[in-house]
């Protein structure tokens, strides 16, 4: 039953992992985690500062140890994954185990439109081809392990809300017994 289940938000930056996962955790009145801040939090430092510091490698695998605690916690969360996260294989039972997840897919143009890389240390070197880049890297992982895809393109050009949209879009996907 998904009502006892946490919801990992999975994609490239710039797919709105994070502020739809505020608004379904909003509407499902769940707590919600971000991967990200709370890497930062952890670790004292930011993910770009982390990245300079101690490396992608590094990054990725603290990245997979905060996902892992999150999906430890015996309340449901709704939970917004680092895009490069370091899924091993005892992550994705954990995934598998305790969590539903979902895939915001969105195009690499759309993306480029959407997202800012000021933040994230992966684009720096373009933006657009560090996201072609992370998207050949992790399309085929995030198709392994997501239980839904939602292609988000849509709901930007026919909604004026759309992150409340593709929120509300995921509750019907996961079906009765998911919102309060």
């Amino acid at each position: 039953m998904t009502a006892d289940r946490h919801i990992v938000l999975i994609g490239l930056p710039g797919a709105g992992k994070t502020s739809v996962g505020r608004r379904l955790a909003k509407e499902l009145e769940r707590p919600f985690a971000d991967a990200d801040e709370q890497l930062e939090l952890t670790a004292g430092a930011t993910i770009p500062r982390l990245f300079r510091e101690r490396g992608e490698q590094e990054v990725r695998r603290l990245e997979g140890e905060v996902l892992a605690g999150l999906l430890s916690r015996d309340c449901p969360l709704v939970v917004s994954a680092a895009g490069g996260a370091e899924i091993d294989d005892q992550t994705r039972s954990l995934l598998a185990e305790a969590a539903v997840v979902v895939w915001l897919r969105g195009s690499i143009p759309f993306l480029v439109d959407s997202s800012d890389p000021t933040h994230r240390p992966l684009l720096v070197d373009g933006h657009e081809r560090g996201l072609e880049r992370l998207d050949a890297e992790r399309a085929a992982l995030y198709a392994q392990i997501a239980d839904q895809v939602v292609d988000i393109e849509p709901f930007h050009t026919v909604d004026d809300k759309p992150k409340r949209a593709i929120a509300r879009h995921i509750i019907g996907l996961l079906g009765p017994g998911t919102a309060p």
